[in-house]
């Protein structure tokens, strides 16, 4: 193994209702296939792989067990032992998994699963000193119906604390929300879950259930006063946009089915007599268990969402809803008997849950994005929270002088990481309405004393854009805008600039006022939220058209800038050259049959190689004719399957090609009818790069294969074109799971490597050569 360490693990929430979950001082979230875990006021720390399709949902177990559920219709049981590690896999579901809970139960643990199969599933975990097992107990059908959460709780009176080891200690209730719009009551005492009540009240699906134990400081307002120690309180959360509050409680009297019905008629009729004044009560739902008798009952209707509430969750004593409507909800009892909100804290989009812990409430929203905020007082502050692509990530590429990062996702998206005390994004430049696909930056030449920071990007349209840097990336470059705006109905990003200064190209210009401008310059003083990346933006400076279908590939030097398309003719697998001075076509080239799917321009910028899906590469020479560049080879069935990449040695003297054939080959730019250096792989090679140095004399690469595994090679010999590489791969815990589509090393002195996946992650990593 390589030595490497992880300095960036970027990547959004998964958009599910229950991906994300807190204790103490660690939050852990869904994130693609992998489980992340971060800390307040930190980055992803770790993720945590093992599940072959979506996470959907993530519970804590204690401080030290995460219990995560797939849509591979698996559940796994995580344990933090000196690190984070899988210790048992729950299978069983014929559907993905989405909802789970578990609760400690002496000195084991109850989970339950619910899956879109129709069916939940009970599973017990049992130590007996250094003896785990896990072990299938019960399936629960919910005929028609799914259950779209789950919460577990001990039945009221009981405790794993203070009946531990006893048979009361195992008396535990199930809640589950469901899409008949109820909440279904389950108890279970030493054997297996039986259905006690249903509760009615909600109009439509119940999306969200959670327990909470009555303590004597949670029963100090005049809203919560009739709550006793030791009672249980069931929040739920529906589509109809209420949340509901349940009070269960242990009964003093033994009675028989029916007795509920007979006493509330008879206190009807003596509420009815004269001389008495009628008093509404909700209906007791009474219920026996082998625990002993409980009754259940509607205690508040919460109002304040607009939308469908998504979330409800308790926390530090707290309750917390989310909902459609963008808006986190923190409720408290208050002296006049009445629930009300103590806290609204808004997003810039729809959430989809929200969490109390330690340091405060952390939401996620419909687009990935995390938010958090912390209790300061009586005021609750924004702070900041990992942010990442929750698409797959489709290129990579660092600014000339290394300092910031640019990443191109299908989330429609481009973002830029730089490091300040620590990597984190700093700017959304462009936010666009397809897919993207490709992205250069666009380097300053060497008679350039000082270059605007430029980057071109293709999608899945047939237009090619180009970007310029607001002035806070410029370097003080005072033609640079102060940031960029879209107008209503428009869909370009223009330049934003204060209302009394000039720019050079007023097609663009979007004047604002010195207050307008003061107000949005404020909000970057900090790292940057998601509410203030909407001024993030960079202004648009130019379209370059030509290809009849959608951008596949992007190369970028200081004079031109070449594009291909998605093609599956000669006709149009071409490559269209443009000048960077003034954005005007400089020439076509031609020599692929299919679409290209990677160009690079060499270090020196004398040559443009390119390679294609028809298996073959060509490298164009640099002329000084009307087309700057020339074919001078055109390598057919160089490889046996699609060619992923081409990379130049730092020197371009020489450089490699990656295909699917599992092989890397490497040409001699001066011999290009020599037989190559082949490099085998364990799998489907699909990025491939050269270090921009060599390390004590020796080349370095690295290679990203289809499965994720990234392996670093050295060079030995003194070739021109070195025939032996020593592999070391870097290990798998901060590799990738999926496709790995840019490997791009950081130009600086620092050994960083930058990788994007189709597993939504950005990871940059320091290694060792």
């Amino acid at each position: 193994m390589a030595s490497a360490q992880s300095e960036l693990v970027a990547v959004a929430c998964n958009r599910t209702a229950h991906a994300l979950d807190t204790t103490h001082c660690v939050a852990a979230f869904g994130a693609g296939n992998y489980v992340a875990l971060y800390r307040p006021n930190n980055s992803v720390f770790a993720t945590l792989r093992g599940h072959t399709d979506r996470v959907n949902c993530v519970r804590f177990a204690g401080e030290h067990v995460l219990v995560s559920g797939s849509a591979d219709g698996t559940a796994r049981v995580w344990t933090n032992d000196d690190g984070w590690r899988c210790t048992h896999v729950l299978e069983g579901h014929e559907g993905p998994i989405v909802a789970l809970a578990s609760l400690h139960v002496g000195s084991g643990m109850v989970t339950v699963t619910a899956a879109t199969d129709g069916t939940m599933r009970v599973y017990e975990y049992e130590t007996a000193g250094e003896e785990e097992s896990v072990a299938a107990q019960q399936v629960i059908s919910v005929g028609a119906h799914t259950a779209l959460d789950v919460a577990l709780a001990h039945v009221p009176g009981f405790s794993s604390e203070s009946d531990a080891g006893s048979d009361a200690g195992s008396a535990i209730m199930l809640a589950t929300g469901s899409t008949d719009g109820r909440v279904h009551i389950y108890t279970r005492h030493t054997c297996e879950f039986t259905r006690a009540v249903s509760l009615e009240g909600h109009e439509d699906w119940v999306t969200s259930v959670s327990f909470q134990r009555v303590s004597s400081s949670l029963a100090n307002t005049s809203a919560t006063s009739h709550w006793r120690s030791g009672d249980v309180v069931l929040a739920s959360g529906s589509q109809d946009k209420h949340v509901r509050l349940w009070r269960i409680w242990r009964t003093q009297n033994t009675t028989v089915a029916g007795d509920a019905d007979r006493r509330a008629a008879q206190a009807l009729l003596d509420a009815s007599a004269p001389g008495s004044e009628l008093a509404l009560r909700p209906r007791e739902h009474e219920f026996t268990t082998q625990s002993g008798q409980f009754a259940a009952a509607s205690d508040a209707v919460l109002e304040g969402h607009e939308a469908w509430v998504h979330s409800v969750s308790w926390g530090c004593g707290e309750l917390v809803t989310a909902g459609a409507d963008g808006v986190a909800l923190v409720w408290a009892g208050d002296e006049e008997g009445v629930w009300a909100t103590r806290a609204r804290l808004g997003a810039d989009a729809g959430l989809l849950g929200a969490r109390m812990g330690d340091v405060g409430v952390v939401a996620w929203s419909i687009n990935g994005s995390l938010h958090a905020w912390t209790h300061e007082g009586d005021a609750w502050t924004p702070r900041a929270a990992p942010t990442g692509h929750f698409g797959a990530v489709r290129d990579a590429c660092w600014s000339a002088d290394g300092e910031y990062l640019l990443t191109v996702s299908a989330d429609q998206t481009a973002r830029v990481w730089a490091h300040k005390n620590e990597w984190h994004e700093v700017a959304r430049p462009q936010i666009h309405g397809y897919d993207m696909q490709c992205a250069a930056f666009v380097p300053a030449s060497e008679t350039e004393s000082e270059k605007m920071l430029q980057y071109v990007a293709g999608a899945e349209e047939k237009v090619v854009r180009v970007f310029n840097a607001t002035q806070a990336f410029a370097s003080g470059n005072t033609a640079s805008a102060l940031t960029a705006a879209v107008p209503a109905l428009g869909l370009t990003n223009k330049a934003v600039v204060a209302s009394n200064e000039t720019f050079p190209d007023d097609r663009y210009a979007v004047r604002r006022t010195h207050a307008d401008i003061a107000q949005m310059d404020s909000t970057s003083n900090s790292v940057l939220l998601d509410a203030q990346l909407r001024h993030t933006l960079w202004p648009e400076a130019d379209k370059l058209y030509g290809h009849p279908y959608e951008i596949y590939a992007i190369a970028a030097s200081s004079s031109v800038v070449a594009t291909s398309c998605r093609a599956s003719s000669e006709r149009h697998a071409c490559i269209r050259l443009y000048w960077t001075h003034n954005w005007q076509p400089a020439g076509t080239l031609t020599a692929h049959l299919l679409t290209v799917t990677r160009m690079q321009f060499s270090p020196n910028e004398k040559y443009l190689l390119s390679a294609s899906r028809d298996r073959s590469w060509a490298l164009f020479e640099r002329t000084q004719e009307d087309v700057p560049y020339k074919l001078v080879h055109h390598q057919i069935k160089a490889h046996a399957r699609i060619v992923w990449d081409v990379a130049w040695s730092h020197d371009s003297m020489f450089f490699a090609t990656a295909s699917r054939d599992k092989s890397v080959k490497l040409w001699n730019v001066d011999a290009l009818g020599d037989a190559p250096v082949t490099l085998a792989f364990p799998g489907p090679v699909t990025s491939v790069a050269f270090a921009h140095m060599l390390s004590e004399g020796r080349y370095v690469m690295a290679a990203a294969l289809e499965n994720g595994r990234v392996f670093v090679l050295t060079s030995s010999g003194s070739q021109k074109v070195p025939t032996s590489w020593q592999p070391k791969e870097i290990p798998r815990d901060i590799a990738h799971t999926s496709t790995v589509h840019r490997i791009a090393w950081r130009p600086t002195s620092l050994w960083q490597l930058a990788t994007v996946s189709d597993d939504q992650t950005v990871r940059i990593t320091s290694v060792n050569p």
